[in-house]
């Protein structure tokens, strides 16, 4: 029996090492390698879900550039993502998943296949190559509602787009125009955001309650991100996928200031979630374009909340980071606040953030049915 099981795994191999020598592809990428992506590059928009390190360069305390945020990634140096390592839009474009032949024996099929990390645009060190393959605009604590990033001192949705311009540019003098087009039109482009105009704006400042109430607040943050969607367009992109908003009421912090989920702040992102559908189809019959494309958050996250061990973790009620019901940016950092022994047991990293592994969860769950479709 050991000898038939040894046969099968050399033939195992040996169709492996023939299969990949021969270039086959899985989804468009070679199996096992770096093969031809799917698209030439990623684009991010948002806020802390997608900020790859911009905040770095912003006078803010909405940071995470210091321990022990990145203590899984990067050899522990913190890069300014807001989490203990990689986050949706680095899942988004290596994105390996592995398909077991037997204990011994792994296959790997890439899915976009660009690159092993989504570099922050305003990072010290970018290559043409990055520029190339794609960056991440996005600033932590930022949301559709400029109000919001007024708030917590960080870059708003628009001077996120005048950066997409300023590296336009760049991109231009990199590859020529024509080349530079192409690249903008076959690219994804990756937009998360909202959670923060409704957690640390609406229900935490005084300001918009005295304005609206909820459903016009939220009727005003889908135009808002509306007329985000259409610029993008106007900018040459043509394959966007716009995530809707998580059970906000249910994030550690939130839960925190309500004792429990909040069922408001929920119902309002189920709100916001309705209404930006409705408009996404407005959208693709206005703009004749059907790879705009709404991506829905809320269910795979509210599941790992409500049964973390149905995905093997232990607790998903509060963050790995000091208490984890309320350390988040710099109230997470070495002097005050340790961290649990065992950071893949928790879908929270923090009070507000996941975990890196309650991410890729979230991205291979996402990836096939939301993402894939706009490519």
């Amino acid at each position: 029996m050991e000898h038939g099981n040894a046969t099968l795994l050399l033939l195992l191999v040996l169709g492996v090492s023939t299969w990949q020598a021969g270039g086959a592809t899985v989804n468009g990428t070679v199996a096992g390698g770096r093969g031809r992506p799917l698209v030439p590059a990623v684009l991010v928009f948002g806020d802390s879900i997608v900020d790859t390190g911009n905040n770095n360069a912003v006078l803010t305390l909405t940071k995470s550039d210091f321990s022990p945020y990145g203590k899984d990634l990067n050899g522990g140096v913190p890069t300014g993502r807001f989490s203990n390592g990689r986050i949706p839009p680095d899942f988004l474009v290596c994105f390996w998943q592995f398909y077991y032949l037997t204990a011994r024996l792994a296959l790997a099929a890439s899915r976009l296949g660009l690159k092993d990390l989504v570099p922050a645009y305003l990072g010290t060190d970018l290559t043409d190559d990055d520029l190339l393959t794609g960056v991440s605009f996005a600033s932590g604590g930022t949301g559709y509602d400029p109000l919001t990033s007024t708030l917590l001192a960080v870059l708003p949705m628009q001077e996120e787009l005048n950066m997409f311009t300023e590296y336009k540019d760049k991109l231009a003098g990199i590859a020529g125009d024509q080349a530079a087009a192409r690249i903008i039109a076959e690219s994804l482009f990756l937009v998360c955001a909202g959670t923060d105009d409704i957690a640390n704006n609406y229900y935490l400042a005084p300001l918009r309650p005295l304005q609206y109430d909820i459903s016009a607040y939220v009727d005003f943050l889908v135009q808002q991100a509306s007329d985000f969607l259409k610029q993008l367009y106007q900018h040459g992109a043509r394959k966007i996928a716009i995530l809707g908003l998580p059970p906000v009421g249910c994030v550690p912090s939130q839960r925190t200031l309500a004792r429990n989920c909040d069922p408001a702040r929920n119902r309002a992102a189920q709100l916001f979630n309705s209404k930006l559908k409705e408009e996404i189809r407005r959208l693709q019959e206005e703009l004749l374009c059907q790879r705009i494309g709404y991506v829905d958050i809320y269910d795979v996250l509210q599941d790992l909340i409500a049964n973390p061990c149905n995905y093997g973790f232990d607790v998903s009620t509060r963050g790995c980071c000091g208490t984890g019901n309320f350390e988040v940016s710099i109230l997470c950092n070495p002097l005050t606040a340790t961290t649990c022994p065992d950071d893949r047991k928790y879908v929270f990293w923090d009070s507000f953030h996941p975990t890196e592994r309650a991410y890729e969860i979230i991205v291979d769950y996402l990836y096939p049915r939301y993402v894939e479709k706009l490519l």
